[in-house]
């Protein structure tokens, strides 16, 4: 007995049966789904593989679990109706079925943990079905309840929604058949305890758990810190149990089942992972999946046209990939679409672009260049198993994610949804694939209607039952992606109209879907204001007491008051109120009020990273550094590539005194804005501080690098900040110890480096050249140090000024006397070549010497003769004709 059930929950876990055949794939397919008339060896496990929710939910057990069959004058059915405590009631039904349940004919095991599980996960699904996969269900949860409570559906689905929210985020109000949810969550989450009391069923209930939260989240307004916690310790329960499962050798599952589990489980983790913006972790997740799966996969160029008219063949990119043999040949039914072709696949019907790339054969020598994937674009390409095909568009998510601002983004995922969409046998995935690529066509021209129309198309599928893919198929593989929600679709179909400039077809959408928010937005952008405040009184009217609606409000009128009255009719539950009223504060720069208000909005829902940026802002205006410390943390590990937010950490830690926690900082912020010459700049600054010089060095030339880029030749000290240049060259040449206790002169050749990449960009700042001299001259390179120095005064004697400003004159004499004292002492020195022969560093210094003084007094001669510098000069000259 211990064995079937081990089988069942790992076969809805599948959603297949582990005992089927592959030669007997496509009969099991065809069976399963008759398999659900009132036959007694039917179990609620057949009908959740054969996707019929309704004769799960309607079967003896459920109507046990849910107290279909009650009598109106049942003590349970009245205080029911009283109270609308659906959790209380059902709990009490959950617990007298865990203690006294006995096997029925729907039920061919004795647990009835199990039973509970499976009605649970039937709601779950139905939950899908109706928001998510459709088609339409054909019946309604209240009709699983008593029949004396189903006149109060509407109260129960009010409450449903109250109950469902969750730090001060709402779920949609317009959620399909919500009471379904709010069953799966008392089942599934609620009651977990009770059913991981059977040591078997606590194998598999954690991760329908959190299958059910993970919902529960997208379907809420905003991301909730509760739910993620909730998640990720239920992630790390479920990962300790699968790991011990897969090492048994016997059991329930066969090494290929054990394959596919594992891969499911860390796609499943990463998506959510990848939701809560932790692409670090997703990513990671995904790598092991792939590393489970056995799939292999690769991103490379391969010759070919993307247009009808192209002449020649040109590089362009290609996922090129394969399924391990077992994966891709032991489990057809899974493998295969079940029935017709999928989703609607619109074609281009471009005059230009091609419908997909063509691709040049390869040569040997080509395919040999693919490595161990030896695939040829141009030949027929290979069916991969449904679960790589999720994998693949687990990975383009993460592109997406962790490259938003990239030029390259686009580029880079597409090949990703094309290998997916050229070899379809999941609806579901394919779903997802076609989404995907309606959104990454959205920016082109030659595109963009296509996106739109497809985007139409998937809105459309759901909506009515055809003939392209059973309901089976359709939930196969939807934990394995992130297919948005009806609603969620048309919204984005809706945007995708307000992009365009339809905006009428967009607000009709908004409208049907009761976004007021974005109703009011496109009465706004038609410059409709007036329009806007109406739609919104008139909805208060009917709702006075609507949070959401006091918001919009107060931001048309920008009033304060509106959103203080929002958060007194919430309860002070109304997260989005304290938001807004401390956004309004924060634009006044009244900084303590706006404080207030986001540490109140924060202690409610702690995942709005905008909210902890602008906190720790406001910290840092009012230096209260504890609480910017405490918001600009809160930031990264929300979003640990936020790189403004490891800078802003370091500013707060340099102000502190706390250097080295400082440069901890920058680095990290460096890793994500590598291109930012502000967090180069305060990185140097900080390194320099703490005495690390190789740090130093490198983050100047960084940043002289990306100064240069934008040509600011008329201000030196915008490229190159000559303080710090003269402390690394004065560390080297003073013999100073870094913060490794390790001497600067380690570092020679990097500063060597530096400084010719200065010069070689800026060769008019004497000060730049001075700086040269010293680190020449503790080289004993005495000719490149006179070359420098050379350098440097003809840096000052070519301003334009010296014949007419007396003080620009004046440092052009100090200048010239300056260069023969560097003539007298180095031009007699000498220095072996290469090939060892002495010679003088400046033979004829005092020729050289001569010709400078006699050139500048001749060029000064009428504007400066009477002044005391030029006689410096006189003097100068004098003492040079004494020399040889």
């Amino acid at each position: 007995m211990a064995d079937t059930i081990d089988h069942q929950q790992w076969s809805i876990i599948l959603g297949a049966d582990l005992l089927q055949k592959p030669d007997d794939a496509a009969a099991t397919a065809t069976t399963t789904a008759d398999a659900t008339s009132s036959d007694a060896n039917n179990t609620l496990t057949q009908w959740l593989l054969a996707g019929e929710y309704g004769p799960a939910l309607k079967s003896t057990v459920a109507s046990d679990i849910f107290g279909t069959q009650l009598a109106d004058t049942d003590p349970e059915v009245l205080a029911l109706e009283s109270s609308l405590n659906l959790s209380a009631f059902l709990s009490k039904r959950i617990q007298s079925y865990l203690s006294t349940a006995t096997p029925t004919a729907s039920s061919t095991t004795s647990s009835a943990a199990l039973d509970v599980l499976s009605v649970g996960i039937a709601s779950l699904y139905a939950f899908v079905q109706a928001g998510w996969t459709g088609p339409e269900l054909g019946f309604e949860p209240i009709d699983l309840l008593p029949a004396h409570v189903r006149a109060k559906a509407k109260d129960l689905d009010k409450q449903a929604l109250d109950k469902l929210s969750v730090g001060g985020e709402e779920l949609y109000h317009l959620s399909p058949q919500i009471l379904f949810l709010h069953f799966a969550r008392i089942l599934l989450v609620d009651h977990l305890e009770d059913l991981k009391k059977d040591p078997l069923v606590a194998k598999s209930a954690p991760w329908w758990a959190i299958r059910t939260l993970f919902l529960q989240q997208r379907t809420l307004e905003g991301p909730t810190g509760l739910l993620q916690e909730q998640m990720v310790a239920l992630m790390d329960e479920l990962e300790a149990v699968l790991t011990k499962e897969v090492e048994q050798e016997q059991g329930s599952l066969e090494a290929i089942d054990k394959k596919e589990v594992l891969t499911r489980f860390w796609i499943e983790k990463g998506l959510v992972l990848h939701w809560y913006t932790e692409d670090t972790k997703a990513y990671e997740a995904f790598q092991k999946a792939q590393s489970t799966s056995g799939f292999r996969f690769k991103v490379t160029g391969a010759l070919g046209k993307r247009t009808k008219f192209q002449q020649y063949d040109t590089s362009q990119l290609v996922v090129v990939a394969e399924s391990s043999r077992d994966m891709a040949s032991s489990r057809p039914s899974a493998y295969k679409s079940e029935a017709g072709s999928g989703p609607k696949n619109l074609e281009h019907n471009d005059d230009t672009v091609l419908e997909k790339i063509q691709f040049s054969e390869l040569s040997e020598e080509d395919r040999a260049r693919l490595g161990e994937l030896e695939l040829d674009p141009s030949k027929e390409i290979e069916d991969l198993h449904p679960i790589d095909h999720a994998l693949l568009l687990a990975f383009c998510l993460n592109i997406k994610n962790t490259n938003p601002a990239h030029g390259l983004t686009v580029e880079q995922m597409f090949p990703f949804v094309t290998r997916v969409l050229e070899t379809p046998n999941n609806w579901t995935v394919y779903t997802m694939a076609l989404l995907l690529r309606s959104r990454l066509e959205a920016d082109k021209s030659r595109t963009v209607e296509r996106g739109a129309l497809q985007l139409q198309a998937l809105v459309d599928q759901t909506r009515i039952h055809d003939e392209t893919s059973t309901t089976r198929e359709r939930m196969h593989h939807f934990f394995s992606v992130l297919l948005p929600s009806k609603w969620e679709l048309e919204k984005e179909l809706a945007e995708q109209y307000m992009a365009l400039g339809v905006v009428r077809s967009a607000m009709d959408i908004f409208e049907r879907l009761e976004l007021w928010e974005d109703v009011i937005a496109c009465h706004q952008f038609l410059d409709q204001t007036e329009k806007a405040k109406t739609l919104c009184y008139e909805l208060l009217e009917k709702s006075p007491a609507n949070p959401k609606l006091l918001c919009i409000l107060g931001d048309l009128d920008q009033d304060p008051e509106k959103y203080k009255e929002a958060w007194e009719a919430s309860g002070q539950r109304f997260a989005r109120a304290q938001r807004s009223l401390g956004a309004y504060y924060f634009k006044r720069d009244q900084f303590h009020e706006a404080m207030v208000c986001y540490q109140l909005a924060l202690k409610i829902n702690p995942l709005f990273e905008n909210s902890w940026y602008v906190l720790g802002c406001i910290g840092m205006q009012v230096e209260d550094f504890d609480v910017a410390i405490e918001a600009f943390t809160k930031v990264v590990s929300i979003d640990q590539s936020n790189g403004e937010a490891w800078n802003n950490i370091a500013a707060v830690h340099m102000r502190r005194k706390n250097n080295l926690d400082a440069q901890h900082a920058l680095r990290q912020a460096l890793k994500e804005k590598r291109e930012s010459w502000k967090i180069w700049s305060n990185y140097m600054y900080c390194s320099m501080d703490v005495g690390d010089f190789t740090e130093a060095i490198r983050a100047m030339g960084m940043l002289v690098e990306l100064r240069w880029k934008v040509k600011k030749e008329d201000n030196t000290e915008d490229i190159v900040d000559i303080v710090i240049l003269d402390r690394i060259v004065q560390g080297l040449t003073r013999d100073l110890k870094d913060l490794y206790s390790r001497s600067v002169a380690f570092q020679e050749q990097k500063i060597e480096e530096l400084l010719l990449g200065i010069t070689n960009r800026i060769t008019t700042d004497p000060r730049i050249w001075r700086i040269c001299v010293k680190f020449y001259f503790w080289k004993k390179d005495f000719v490149e140090c006179l070359e420098c120095q050379l350098k440097a005064y003809r840096s000052v004697i070519h301003n334009p000024k010296i014949e007419t400003d007396q003080a620009e004159f004046e440092k052009a004499v100090e200048a010239a006397i300056e260069m023969v004292d560097w003539y007298r002492n180095l031009g007699p020195m000498t220095y072996k070549d290469e090939q060892g022969q002495q010679h003088a560093v400046a033979k004829d210094w005092a020729y050289r010497s001569k010709q400078m003084i006699k050139s500048l007094m001749a060029r000064t001669r009428d504007s400066w003769e009477h002044l005391p510098a030029f006689e410096k000069l006189q003097d100068t000259m004098e003492e040079l004709k004494s020399e040889k």
